[in-house]
């Protein structure tokens, strides 16, 4: 008999989509205020988001005071998710 391992579900902030932890992509604000992506475990504020540009404008609307995208530069977040997009259409 095969045990079925966990897979952990994470809420996208953008849409309220629940998907795959893997299959969303983590942004995360450091101590120094600066928004990194990351698919690693790190220390600090974070929330998920679909790799579509239309969940980080819709999250970018609900967090804008005050969250992980407060003042991000919304630029460099859409071409940092078209960079974690086409990873994810090579893995598959």
């Amino acid at each position: 008999m095969k045990f079925q391992r966990h897979v952990p579900i994470r809420m996208c902030v953008g849409c309220g989509n629940r998907r795959k932890k893997g299959d969303l992509i983590r942004f995360v604000r450091g101590g120094s205020g600066s928004v990194s992506i990351t698919s690693e475990n790190l220390a600090g504020r974070g929330i998920y988001l679909c790799p579509d540009l239309a969940c980080l404008f819709a999250a970018s609307k609900k967090m804008r005071r005050t969250g992980v995208l407060g003042s991000a530069d919304i630029a460099v977040l859409r071409s940092r998710i078209a960079k974690e997009r086409e990873k994810q259409e090579e893995k598959e």
